[in-house]
């Protein structure tokens, strides 16, 4: 039984939420603007989430609350970012800029 309600706009979003779990399609991913910078949603399938912003270099995605660190690892056009014992698959685009 799926639970997740995916709102208008919505991306599905590959996650592992815990240790030693394994990646579904259950979190979903919103682009909320705040103060002019594009922060990332990651709402968990539980109820809680997680914000995400583009790291200064570009070069992954960090925590928005900067409480704990991220590992940002790229495979092909998938980045995998994983903070603390959560894991998630977010499309990889090529800096335009």
């Amino acid at each position: 039984m799926d639970e997740t309600a995916v709102e208008p706009g919505d991306q599905m979003l590959a996650c592992a939420i815990g240790a030693g779990t394994e990646f579904t399609e259950s979190c979903t991913l919103q682009k909320v603007g705040q103060d002019g910078e594009t922060i990332y949603r990651v709402n968990h399938p539980g109820g809680g989430f997680r914000l995400f912003d583009i790291a200064a270099d570009g070069s992954g995605l960090v925590p928005h609350d900067g409480a704990e660190g991220a590992v940002n690892t790229l495979d092909g056009d998938i980045l995998q970012v994983a903070v603390g014992e959560d894991r998630y698959r977010f499309p990889a685009q090529a800096n335009a800029e």
